[in-house]
């Protein structure tokens, strides 16, 4: 008997029992293994996810409220590491589920389920303090970097190709479900129904109209509050140049005021300098000898030293 010909439930307990890395990997055999590797990895990352906020509830409810003693409690770490866990699924979730929801792709990083597996197991194990650090270092990278491959590599295709099919889907039944079938990432049943293309064609024909209306009532509004906003904005910018303009005039005038008193100082200077000139060249020189003689005269005379 061939390995294919098995239901298909027996062949997903079949790789239920194989780590999510050997999943991942068995999807390139063929497109039976594909769809089928998908299904367990979209499973094992919900049953991730509950498993992670069953334990993390009740590592919540051995720690005491106070946050001092908090700190002190054996588990605290625990608690911390759960937290740090909690923050790599929502980071994984935002990145993965809107394409898994439009039936692309599914959870691509089995490896990851591994780790977070084997944290999850250890902290169920042990009561022991543990290293945050030490013990999240491998799941941070390996996230991080399948995080990274999948935005740069994988979604661009991803977006491109979603793009044509929304272009060519006239006349085609889409299945609003994704390949989780009746499981959702918040790990809540939820019904999967197909819908008639034709009929979401015709209704939103019928809703066109009215949507128009109020996308140009809308329209209208928001342009009316940017041109308020617009013109409130021009008055005070008119305000504010006006009151510069009348600075500048006030200044411009204290300038001219101030250089014509430097003019008028300068042309006293120049004046006193000149007549100064005409002084000392009118001056004969005998009277400046004699002036000199008569203050020679003027100073006592010395009296001479007794023998």
């Amino acid at each position: 008997m061939n390995l294919l010909d098995l239901p298909q439930t027996v062949l997903m307990d079949i790789f239920e029992y194989l780590p999510y890395d050997e999943v991942a990997k068995k999807r390139e055999v063929c497109s039976h293994f594909n769809f089928t590797g998908q299904q367990v990895l979209n499973l094992g990352f919900n049953k991730i996810i509950m498993e992670h906020a069953k334990i993390f509830k009740r590592i919540k409810s051995m720690l005491p409220r106070r946050e001092s003693e908090r700190r002190n409690h054996p588990l605290s770490r625990h608690s911390d590491i759960l937290t740090s866990i909690e923050t790599r699924i929502s980071m994984l979730t935002m990145t993965y589920s809107k394409f898994i929801d439009l039936n692309m792709c599914c959870f691509i990083p089995g490896r990851v389920l591994d780790e977070i597996g084997e944290i999850l197991r250890l902290l169920l194990t042990t009561s022991k303090p543990l290293r945050p650090h030490e013990v999240l270092q491998e799941l941070r990278d390996i996230s991080s970097m399948a995080i990274e491959h999948f935005d740069e590599k994988i979604a661009t295709d991803f977006k491109q190709e979603h793009r044509k099919q929304l272009a060519e889907s006239s006349g085609t039944r889409l299945l609003v479900c994704g390949p989780l079938g009746d499981i959702s990432f918040s790990g809540v049943k939820r019904e999967c129904q197909p819908v008639d293309h034709a009929i979401v064609q015709q209704a939103i024909v019928q809703l066109a109209p009215l949507s128009a209306g109020n996308q140009a009532t809308s329209t209208r509004g928001r342009l009316n509050i940017m041109l308020q906003r617009q013109y409130q904005q021009q008055r005070l910018l008119a305000s504010k140049v006006r009151s510069l303009e009348a600075a500048r005039k006030t200044q411009d005038r204290r300038l001219h005021e101030a250089t014509g008193c430097i003019t008028e100082l300068t042309t006293q200077v120049s004046e006193l300098k000149r007549q100064l000139e005409d002084v000392v060249a009118n001056t004969p020189s005998v009277a400046v000898k004699r002036q000199a003689v008569s203050s020679s005269d003027c100073l006592p005379a010395l009296k001479k030293p007794k023998v």
